[in-house]
């Protein structure tokens, strides 16, 4: 019964850290956008990506790279225990 908790637990926050991959990869294509907006001298939609920027970007990445960090620290203990 612990071991179906745990998948559990994993699958939702999986599910949480692909929608968060989701988050950035569209937020990566609307900076682009932007920008090339920006630079041809609409600069409409890079104003909206500052006004987004601190609260959804920077949440996003901080969540993201906080996870890789905690899936890196578990994944060398693991392989530290089955040696």
């Amino acid at each position: 019964m612990n071991k179906t908790t745990e998948s559990s637990w994993k699958k939702v926050l999986d599910n949480i850290l692909i929608y968060n991959l989701y988050i950035l990869i569209i937020g990566s294509i609307f900076l682009g956008i932007s920008f090339t907006l920006s630079v041809n001298g609409n600069s409409n939609l890079y104003n909206l990506f500052q006004k987004l920027w601190y609260p959804l970007f920077i949440p996003s990445l901080s969540l993201f790279f906080t996870a890789i960090f905690i899936d890196a620290i578990v994944n060398k203990f693991k392989d530290q225990n089955n040696k």
